[in-house]
């Protein structure tokens, strides 16, 4: 039987952020009074995904804490040694048997965005806004044959739009996500890169469809200027 689970990427330092955090994991930032980990359980919970798994690294035992029973945690001690397709791919069991969600910890969405996450998946999903190309985010672009790329490697002038950092599959395209990471990972390859990376080459094998997110509906939070336009969105 194969039902949604959602994984969440917590296990950062985000020490861009640092002005904002005091040290503390990004997803323990207060928006509205509410942090941005029990805003997000809380918005899946609504869409009947309860099947959640934390991967958690700095400063576990805090997230540990906010969490409670609403997820399963799981620790990545190499989280200052590398970034998160690394961190993924040591769990990418979590990957396989079902519908997948993977979400990045330090972004806020809207309740509508987190809703439309499902809607007519039949490969991957991509949370997108298209009506932005911002610099120093991850951009994604669609190929002439249908495939997909995304980083900060894709100039702006040729980008589609911005990455919004949570994305569904079916179990299917799940797996193919969980086998690319793990040839990256076994091969020494992407420790510094993100899970992403790998998304040109599994494009090739199952459709990526971009779900569009309006510009006010996402922010994500990487320093104190993306913190003050969090609470003008969102408060």
């Amino acid at each position: 039987m194969t039902y949604r689970r959602a994984i969440l990427l917590c296990a950062g330092r985000g020490t861009r952020a640092r002005d904002i955090t005091e040290g503390q994991p990004k997803c323990l930032i207060r928006i509205n009074g509410e942090t941005l980990i029990s805003r997000l359980l809380n918005q899946l919970a609504r869409n009947g995904v309860t099947d959640v798994h934390v991967i958690v690294g700095h400063e576990a035992d805090k997230i540990a804490r906010e969490v409670g029973d609403r997820a399963t945690l799981h620790y990545y001690p190499d989280f200052e040694r590398t970034n998160n397709l690394w961190t993924l791919a040591t769990h990418a069991h979590l990957l396989r048997d079902h519908e997948c969600a993977v979400l990045f910890g330090d972004v806020i969405v809207s309740d509508q965005a987190v809703a439309d996450l499902w809607d007519g998946l039949s490969g991957i999903n991509l949370l997108v806004d298209l009506s932005t190309r911002l610099t120093g985010t991850m951009r994604v672009r669609r190929a002439v044959d249908g495939g997909v790329d995304m980083g900060n490697h894709i100039a702006p002038a040729d980008a589609d739009g911005n990455y919004v950092g949570f994305l569904s599959a079916t179990s299917t395209a799940a797996a193919l996500l969980a086998d690319a990471i793990v040839v990256e990972m076994a091969a020494g390859r992407g420790a510094d890169a993100y899970f992403t990376s790998v998304m040109a080459d599994v494009s090739k094998a199952v459709p990526v469809s971009f779900v569009d997110v309006k510009s006010d509906e996402w922010a994500e939070i990487d320093d104190g200027d993306d913190y003050l336009l969090a609470k003008e969105r969102f408060e």
